[in-house]
C-alpha cells in the first residue's frame, strides 16, 4: 500500500516539476527515474525503499555516510538516459 501512494505522489510531483520546463516528458521521465529507483534498506533483507530518500535518511538520522544505497541510482540513471536518448532518436527518424 505504501508503494502505491508513493508512486502516485511521485507522478504528481514529477508533473508539477515538469510544468516549469518546455520538454515536459523528459523532465517527468528523469524525475520518475530518480524518485522510483529502489534500494535495499539493509544488506541481507528483502525490504526496499526509494534510494534517494533512504540515502538522506541514513545520512541525517543514522549518520551513516555510505553511498551503498545510491548504487542502484548510479546504474539506473545512465541506462534510463540512454534509453530516453534512443527513444527520441528513433522518434525523430521515423516520425
Amino acid at each position: 500500500m505504501f508503494w502505491f501512494f508513493y508512486i502516485l505522489s511521485a507522478f504528481c510531483l514529477s508533473y508539477v516539476i515538469s510544468k516549469g520546463f518546455n520538454r515536459g516528458f523528459i523532465v517527468i521521465y528523469v524525475c520518475l527515474v530518480i524518485l522510483l529507483t529502489p534500494a535495499q534498506i539493509e544488506i541481507g533483507t528483502s525490504n526496499y525503499a526509494p534510494s534517494l530518500f533512504t540515502f538522506f535518511f541514513n545520512l541525517v538520522f543514522l549518520e551513516e555516510y555510505s553511498l551503498r544505497v545510491l548504487r542502484p541510482l548510479f546504474l539506473t540513471l545512465p541506462i534510463s538516459l540512454f534509453i530516453l536518448w534512443l527513444f527520441l532518436r528513433i522518434k525523430k527518424i521515423f516520425f
